[in-house]
């Protein structure tokens, strides 16, 4: 192989390098489809409220600012089919979900629909705890 052949090889392989990995960035789809999918994916067994999965996961990313950084892990995630139980921030998405939605007032039952009722917060979240003695009251005390 001549030395301008080589120089014209690596110099393509270079651009490559440079040039693939940004444009995948941009140009795959956004992290909401990849939300979306795993969300239901995680809970197929229960009826989701249509469109109620959409706004979940429209509000989750309004309210936590993604970054850069942060929208490569989750791309990074997808596209290597990564086990998202390793990953903080699909566990966040998942946890934050069922804490948004009127699952633990229905106390769980898998039956009911479960519908979408504002982004939780502990703070101003009109989600009850799910762990409280008002929802779940422990056998043998009666309910007023």
């Amino acid at each position: 192989m001549e030395r301008r052949q080589f120089l014209r090889l690596a110099g393509s392989v270079g651009a490559g390098i440079c040039v693939i990995p940004p444009s995948l960035y941009f140009l795959a789809p956004g992290v909401n489809e990849y939300a979306i999918k795993l969300i239901k994916k995680e809970f197929h067994y229960l009826k989701l409220a249509p469109g109620s999965v959409e706004k979940y996961v429209e509000d989750y990313f309004n309210i936590r600012k993604n970054d850069m950084v942060s929208t490569l892990k989750w791309k990074a995630t997808y596209y290597l089919d990564l086990d998202y139980d390793h990953s903080e921030r699909s566990r966040d998405l998942l946890r934050y979900f069922l804490l948004s939605t009127d699952f633990f007032i229905n106390k769980t039952d898998e039956r009911k629909t479960v519908n979408y009722l504002g982004f939780y917060s502990p703070y101003t979240s009109p989600v009850p705890n799910p762990y409280s003695f008002v929802i779940y009251p422990p056998s043998g005390i009666r309910e007023p």
